[in-house]
């Protein structure tokens, strides 16, 4: 919807040019907004094991605030036929980050990061503040900078390694993760002070003969009054593939926080009810609920400091999600339906979808 027909060409270097450097880039053009968006990237890997890693990046181009981390890119060839709503939603970014992750032992690590950002209103929603005492401002960019540190306890946690990538194999013992962030005013123009602080919890085990769970706790708050794309956007997901880190029937901008509490919980049956039917037990079916809880606000401060999208909602309950699917089919293919059990008269708002995704059980 803002770019048009979007073209990209990308590369990322291989084990045969080095074993301890990566490098990375593309270039991009839009047929509508005629712009060139481009980024660059490296890492570099002092040790494999415990893991030893700088990683650098610069970045200019279209992004999706509010997306999950899990989500695919807006130009992926999923999520442009699975698109529920068109992308017209998005910003540019220009973006400088630096990070070191440092592992003291298997299981504990640090990573510490440098990001400086600048935002770019796209379309037909301009970033407008309204200062204390002072004008009315219509922003053409909003600039941060922002220090952080992030701690991750993960204890006997197996890994497959290569020398760049590594893949978690899981641990019977919950995973920590504590994310401190501090915005540091006046650095490269960054114009905002704050202060946030993000707690995640996850964990899978064994529910004796009926399959196995897994529950993902979070919880953060941010200090300091912020235009909102600084603030919690809640992770969205606005097509039909289903994304385990975001709220699958929710909109972007519909839920924006400084202070929020969420939890989702997940179990698998695996062959439990399925294998009791001849003819299912030979398809090797399996089935899987999931729900998902949000409890979030918004200070007043916040509120009344920037101009939000209309479609924002201010939360005075529960957000919930519930789910049912069948993995497993075709080995690969997962299909969810997805309820949404609050909000549901909310303007534009989908109160159930059938969701695909592909994924691996064994």
């Amino acid at each position: 919807a803002i770019e048009g027909a979007r073209l990209r060409f990308g590369g990322q270097t291989s084990n045969d040019f080095s074993t301890r450097l990566m490098l990375s880039g593309h270039v991009a053009y839009g047929t509508n907004d005629y712009r060139f968006k481009y980024g660059l990237g490296f890492l570099y890997m002092f040790n494999t094991n415990p893991r030893r890693a700088l990683s650098g990046s610069y970045l200019y181009d279209m992004v999706q605030l509010g997306q999950s981390q899990d989500a695919f890119s807006q130009e992926s060839f999923f999520a442009v036929f699975f698109r529920r709503n068109p992308a017209n939603k998005l910003s540019m970014l220009e973006r400088y980050q630096l990070s070191y992750e440092h592992e003291w032992f298997t299981g504990f690590s640090n990573t510490f990061s440098f990001s400086h950002r600048k935002l770019f209103p796209v379309g037909d929603f301009p970033f407008i503040v309204f200062p204390d005492d002072q004008p009315v401002k219509i922003e053409d960019n909003i600039i941060s900078a922002e220090a952080g540190i992030r701690f991750r306890l993960a204890f006997r946690e197996r890994y497959i390694l290569g020398n760049f990538t590594r893949i978690t194999i899981g641990t019977e013992y919950p995973i920590f993760e504590i994310d401190y962030g501090y915005g540091i005013p006046g650095l490269f123009l960054s114009e905002y002070e704050y202060h946030r602080l993000q707690f995640q919890a996850k964990q899978w085990f064994n529910v004796a003969s009926i399959g196995w769970s897994k529950y993902i706790l979070e919880a953060g708050k941010i200090w300091g009054v912020l235009p909102f794309p600084l603030l919690k956007l809640q992770p969205a997901n606005e097509t039909f593939l289903f994304d385990e880190y975001a709220y699958n029937l929710m909109n972007y901008y519909e839920f924006i926080h400084d202070e929020y509490v969420s939890l989702y919980f997940t179990h698998h049956f695996d062959g439990f009810f399925l294998n009791r039917i001849p003819l299912m037990r030979k398809l090797k079916w399996r089935t899987v609920v999931h729900g998902r809880v949000l409890l979030g606000s918004l200070s007043e401060e916040n509120k009344s400091y920037s101009a939000f999208p209309a479609r924002r909602i201010d939360q005075t309950n529960p957000y919930y999600e519930a789910g049912a699917g069948i993995e497993n089919i075709f080995k690969f293919i997962r299909i969810d339906a997805i309820w949404r059990l609050s909000y549901r008269d909310i303007y534009n708002s989908r109160n159930f979808g059938v969701f695909v995704s592909a994924s691996l059980t064994f």
